[in-house]
């Protein structure tokens, strides 16, 4: 994870007391710094090796598809905070998993999503001259699933049942963010939200 990415997750994750659920937690680290501001963090991931490296981090981990079944483990105690840090893009229903998050959060809980800008200027420019091709890693890397626009991502929260509340997305040129962050469906190159239930 970038550090202007993390930087600017942990700047709208609040500050002590939370129960936090990082899905898609990898080895821990973003977790590990929540939990040193006085939270109780879990984690969820998939891969083992992550894992490993995370349960010396984390308060407590569970390893599930995030698109069936969650654990009963999850809705019992319910969430300060979900964090969903470059998840949705690999989900095949977006809505689905959101309203998977919304049923273990507290009813004035929040959630935090960054995800990939699909159209923003650069790639508009790209596909402009025909250019499109998938890549072993970045935006166009082979695991991604869903691609995201401003528009759409608004949508998505809106029919999982939540609002969008703040916003702070990684803009490119990032020397012209305080006046191209007014349009982040253009040059926002990552978009990263808080959102609460509605």
């Amino acid at each position: 994870m970038g550090h202007t990415r993390r930087d600017r997750i942990l700047g709208l994750a609040g500050g002590s007391g939370m129960r936090v659920l990082d899905v898609g937690c990898g080895n821990g680290a973003l977790g590990a710094v929540i939990r040193g501001r006085g939270n109780w963090v879990g984690g969820v991931e998939l891969s083992e090796q992550a894992l490993a490296v995370a349960r010396g981090r984390l308060d407590e981990l569970w390893s599930f598809d995030i698109e069936s079944v969650w654990p009963q483990r999850l809705t019992d105690g319910p969430f300060d905070l979900v964090i969903l840090s470059e998840v949705l893009e690999h989900v095949f229903d977006p809505i689905a998993v959101l309203r998977s998050v919304r049923n273990v959060l507290q009813p004035r809980g929040a959630i935090i999503i960054t995800t990939p800008n699909f159209m923003t200027w650069t790639n508009r420019v790209r596909f402009l001259f025909g250019d499109f091709r998938y890549r072993d890693q970045g935006m166009f890397d082979f695991g991604h699933i869903r691609w995201f626009t401003y528009r759409y991502l608004r949508s998505v929260l809106s029919e999982a049942g939540f609002r969008m509340t703040d916003e702070r997305h990684i803009i490119f040129p990032g020397k012209l963010t305080r006046f191209l962050k007014y349009w982040p469906s253009l040059f926002a190159w990552q978009f990263i939200i808080r959102a609460q239930p509605l």
